[in-house]
Order: C-alpha cells, then structure tokens, then sequence
C-alpha cells in the first residue's frame, strides 16, 4: 500500500506542476525532449542534474527525519522540478538582463519566462518573449539564439504595445 500511495502523490505532484508551471501535461516532458532545442544556452542540461541532485538530498533528508516513505518520491519530484524551473528562470532572466543591457533599446519589455513556458510554442500565434525598440526598429526576444532579432513590420504591428507602435508609426507592409 506505501508504494501505491507514494506513486499516487508523484503523479499528484508532478500532475499539479506540469499544469502551474508548464501549462499542460506533456509540455514538461515536451521541453527535454523534441523541443529541447529551444534553449540557446550550452549545456542547459546541467540544471536539471542540479535539480534531481538536490531533489534526491532533500528527499533522502525528509525519509531520514522520519517523515512517512511515501512522502519521499513526491518531495523529490517537487523539490527536482521547482529547483531546476526555478534556477534555469533565474539564470535566463539574469542573461537576457545583460542582453539588453548591451543592446541599450530605447524601450523594452519582457514576459517571465514562467509566462514563455506557459504559451510557447504556440502554433499559430507568436508568443513575444520579449520586445525592444531601438531608433524605432523593432525587435523580439529569442530564447533559441539569446539575442534579439528583428521583427517584421506585419508582426510588429500585431504583438508591440499600440503606443510604440503610433509613437514609430509601424505600417503593415502586405
């Protein structure tokens, strides 16, 4: 019976998780695997070992303590995915802080990247990480290449806030 319970609460755990953080099920396990390219960094990897490992220590502390064994695979799985989520974010927000620092965009916006897991990829519609203008040229965030990349005028139109887009008179073009 310990084991059912402790397998339930995983699947409880990691249900609740995937739906608050990723936004569905799947788009955890979508992330590590056909779409593990989307991350522009070099081994991004290393933080999910980081994540298991200190998910496996808090684990085996709280069965140590004498907390009931089928809490223990439900605390890895919270502590291994909110430690990774949390330190991949952090580590990403920080990079992309330097980014637009160097970049010196005359304005800039960003969404968390809490919000980039929760609506990317989309399918048909551009999910905007985040956006600069700079000499009124505008400019979209991307995770994949961590710099920023130039935004057609026909998208800028639909994803920029409407005052940058009145203040630089963006046109659509077709």
């Amino acid at each position: 019976m310990n084991f059912l319970q402790g397998a339930l609460l995983s699947f409880a755990a990691y249900f609740f998780l995937a739906i608050v953080l990723f936004g569905g099920l799947l788009r955890s396990i979508g992330f590590l695997t056909f779409w593990n390219d989307r991350l522009g960094i070099p081994n991004w990897h290393i933080f999910i070992a980081l994540g298991v490992g200190v998910g496996i220590g808090i684990a085996l502390l709280s069965w140590r303590t004498g907390l009931k064994p089928y809490f223990t695979p439900a605390i890895f799985v919270v502590t291994a995915i909110v430690c990774t989520t949390v330190s991949l974010a952090s580590y990403l927000e920080a990079r992309r802080s330097k980014e637009i620092k160097r970049f010196e965009p005359d304005r800039a916006i960003r969404a968390s990247f809490f919000s980039s897991l929760r609506n990317a990829p989309a399918d048909f519609q551009l999910f905007l990480h985040g956006a600069a203008l700079k000499d009124c040229i505008p400019f979209g965030w991307s995770y994949r290449t961590m710099t920023f990349y130039e935004l057609p005028s026909n998208v800028a139109v639909n994803v920029l806030p409407p005052a940058w887009v009145d203040e630089c008179q963006i046109k659509r073009t077709r």
